[in-house]
C-alpha cells in the first residue's frame, strides 16, 4: 500500500514511512503474568476427584444391584431421551471444533 507524503507529494510506500517515523513504541516492562500449579493444587484436584469418582462408583453399585434384584425398570423413554441429548451435545461441541 502506498500513501502519498503530504509534505513533498510523493508517494512513499507505508513500509518506508513507517521507518522513517518515530520507532515503535516498546512494550511496558513490568512483571509478567505466570501461572503454575503447586503440588498441594496437585493434591487438593486428586483428592477431589478421587471423592467424586468414590461417590459414583458407590450410586453405579446401588443402581446395578437394584436393576439385578428387579426394583428398578429404567424407561424406554429416559433412556431414550438421555440418548438423544447425548447426541446433540456431542454434534454441538464437534460443530464448535470446527
Amino acid at each position: 500500500m502506498k500513501v502519498s507524503d503530504q509534505k513533498t507529494g510523493q508517494i512513499v510506500p507505508l513500509s518506508a514511512q513507517r521507518t522513517a517515523t518515530a520507532p515503535e513504541p516498546a512494550v511496558a516492562a513490568g512483571p509478567a503474568e505466570k501461572v503454575s500449579v503447586t503440588k498441594s493444587t496437585e493434591v487438593d484436584l486428586t483428592a477431589a476427584q478421587s471423592v467424586a469418582s468414590s461417590g459414583r462408583a458407590q450410586r453405579l453399585q446401588e443402581v446395578i444391584n437394584a436393576v439385578k434384584s428387579g426394583q428398578y425398570y429404567p424407561s424406554p423413554q429416559q433412556i431414550a431421551n438421555q440418548l438423544v441429548s447425548q447426541a446433540e451435545i456431542e454434534a454441538k461441541l464437534r460443530s464448535l471444533l470446527k
